[in-house]
């Protein structure tokens, strides 16, 4: 089943810690002002943030989705790239946001910016479902088989609206087609995590936004 939690995202002055982190802005400067935003703004300033850090810092983007989704390298990645300060964040003093929905906001802007794919990140068009090991393995061999689903997805709605959650509705059954057959059952993912493993998931395999 999906799970659906609550997503609240800052724009804060705050300390690192293993599960947030503190992103200070580059080359800005000025009188410090906090505020915080939640819901449908949090996710419009992660995926803004998102797309420019794929295209304006690719080598780092890169290197973070270079790692296994939800992986502990994933995790130590993440910390060494985001304890420094990135110009992405524009005039936002920081932003505090799990690493998940980082990686996955940039994902998306892989995609959504075309940026091409390395050697090395490029996926296979016809992953069976018999040879999928995580989650990431399922939304490439999801989105090689519903390439025009897929797309729809991430082209015609938002993460984490109304819009959203009825075309995961609509795809649900041919996206657990290609999950593994021994997955814990219960399991549950987030409609935007689901989100952002297509759209990641569409950038690996060579797939261009119309």
């Amino acid at each position: 089943m999906r799970g659906i939690s609550g997503l609240v995202l800052a724009a804060v002055l705050a300390t690192p810690s293993a599960a947030l982190a503190q992103y200070g802005s580059g080359s800005h400067s000025g009188i410090s002002t906090e505020w915080t935003f939640s819901g449908r703004g949090a996710l419009d300033e992660l995926n803004t943030f998102g797309a420019c850090f794929a295209t304006r810092q690719t080598k780092d983007a890169l290197r973070l989705v270079g790692t296994e989704a939800g992986s502990v390298d994933e995790a130590r990645v993440y910390k060494a790239l985001f304890s420094k300060e990135q110009y992405c964040l524009g005039n936002l003093s920081g932003l505090s946001a799990p690493w998940k929905y980082v990686r996955g906001a940039v994902g998306e802007g892989f995609y959504h910016e075309r940026v091409p794919v390395p050697a090395g990140f490029a996926a296979p068009h016809d992953l069976a479902p018999e040879k999928v090991q995580s989650f990431m393995d399922a939304a490439i061999c999801y989105a090689g088989k519903h390439q025009a689903d897929a797309q729809h997805l991430i082209d015609q709605t938002k993460p984490a609206t109304k819009e959203e959650a009825a075309a995961i509705d609509a795809l649900w059954a041919n996206f657990t087609a290609c999950l593994p057959p021994n997955m814990p059952s219960g399991f549950k993912i987030e409609n935007v995590v689901l989100r952002y493993r297509i759209a990641e998931a569409l950038w690996r395999l060579g797939v261009v936004r119309q």
